[in-house]
């Protein structure tokens, strides 16, 4: 038979485990798109070398990438709209990351604001297929929030 004192606290962690687990986690830190690159836009910011290898959420205006394979699209700041003459992307503002989701539902509006969580990969591996090799990398991204 137990003591009444080791079921009282037995009782009492079981209760303060059911609070922590049914409080809810704060929601991820978005983290900005231009403080991702350097000032000049064309190389990565300390900020992004530091978020190198891990998960980050990202917010922004979803575009999909003309030289890119399938599975990739863009985000950026601003809508990012291909040049009109080649179809290419080198005239896009600064402050975009590719992103490789092709788990990601079809987005209707392809210029729809959206919340992506993905690792954020630097590599040069990475770019490869993206097409935009001057760009970062947010790899197995998924949909946090439309």
């Amino acid at each position: 038979m137990s003591h009444p004192r080791i079921l009282g606290r037995r009782a009492a962690i079981l209760a303060c485990t059911a609070i922590v687990a049914a409080t809810p986690t704060r929601a991820a830190t978005t983290t900005p798109l231009r403080d991702l690159y350097d000032e000049a836009g064309s190389a990565p910011s300390p900020l992004a070398k530091t978020l190198d290898g891990q998960r980050v959420t990202l917010t922004g205006l979803v575009a999909p990438v003309p030289t890119a394979a399938p599975g990739w699209l863009a985000l950026g700041e601003a809508a990012l709209v291909p040049c009109q003459l080649c179809g290419g992307a080198h005239d896009w503002p600064i402050g975009v990351v590719a992103v490789h989701a092709p788990g990601l539902p079809h987005i209707a509006d392809p210029y729809t604001r959206v919340t992506l969580t993905g690792v954020l990969d630097l590599s040069e591996a990475a770019r490869e297929p993206t097409g935009l090799p001057d760009r970062l990398v947010l790899r197995d991204a998924g949909l946090a929030s439309a």
